[in-house]
């Protein structure tokens, strides 16, 4: 699988605290490539891409298109230009052309360990899979019982800011909430699962962990492909993979409550911290904060 490339972004400090910063600058790179799936209602394509110079490899990705008009005569199979624009929280496409049409690569869908399964919804009991945990030990959520928690899925070389490294600041800002409140402190369990094993090895999940800050209390664990695939399907999440070794995917988050059940589920990236601190509150009986 191609390795995504990493942009560092530095903000100047100036002399006297009183001066603002200096506003991190967007940065913008040609990208081509073909459209794969094409969602008119929320602006999102998954997009084949060649390699990005001086910022990621070949790969293919769901982005947000930035004028959701570009996206409504587009279909899968066409072949496109645009402009992806990379924001210290965010990246889309701009300018979204159309350059020709090409027949789709032969097995374009999701896993097919994925197929039948039943999407998980508030209510349900939620399966009880033994992942492989960074310390290299088992991790499942029957470890949860007693206990609330967050589960999400992400693997660690995804260059998207408002993708995966989205799902890490925002479970960064829910491990410092949890621990700073009485009532949740201690009771409150995180778990990231990655669906890249062949990357996203112990060691590498160990040094992400540390990389964002991890304590006690949230773990990244994964497991082999098929496991992974079916596991993540029953949250909701539909994993692609390519022949080239690329992976695709949407973004889904599930708050579990301490009966080992689901409380709530979101899709996409517009879910806040506080909106999840609310539902990990009403899950363990705190009531509002």
């Amino acid at each position: 699988m191609a390795r995504g490339g990493v942009v560092l972004l530095a903000l100047a400090v100036a002399a006297g605290c009183s001066r603002p910063a200096a506003p991190v600058p967007a940065q913008r790179y040609p990208i081509r490539g073909q459209l794969l799936g094409v969602q008119l209602d929320t602006g999102q394509v998954v997009l084949k891409h060649e390699a990005v110079a001086g910022y990621m490899d070949a790969m293919t990705m769901p982005f947000t298109v930035a004028d959701r008009g570009d996206v409504l005569a587009r279909r899968p199979g066409d072949l496109v230009t645009a402009t992806l624009v990379v924001e210290p929280t965010r990246a889309y496409l701009e300018g979204l052309m159309l350059t020709g049409t090409a027949p789709l690569p032969t097995g374009v869908g999701g896993s097919p360990v994925a197929e039948g399964v039943q999407v998980l919804a508030p209510g349900d009991p939620v399966p009880v899979l033994a992942l492989t945990s960074q310390s290299g030990q088992p991790a499942s959520l029957a470890d949860w019982t007693g206990q609330a928690g967050v589960v999400t899925f992400i693997y660690t070389r995804c260059p998207l800011p408002d993708f995966c490294p989205l799902m890490d600041r925002r479970f960064q800002e829910i491990q410092a909430a949890a621990a700073a409140d009485t009532e949740l402190a201690g009771k409150v369990r995180l778990l990231s699962v990655s669906f890249d094993p062949a990357f996203d090895t112990p060691a590498v999940l160990t040094a992400h962990a540390a990389r964002v800050g991890a304590k006690r209390g949230w773990t990244f664990a994964t497991a082999p492909p098929a496991v992974v695939d079916r596991f993540a399907a029953e949250f909701g999440v539909n994993v692609i993979r390519e022949s080239d070794g690329t992976i695709t995917h949407n973004l889904r988050t599930a708050v579990v409550g301490p009966d080992g059940r689901v409380a709530a589920v979101y899709s996409g990236n517009e879910w806040t911290a506080p909106a999840i601190v609310a539902d990990l509150r009403r899950a363990l009986g705190a009531g509002p904060s």
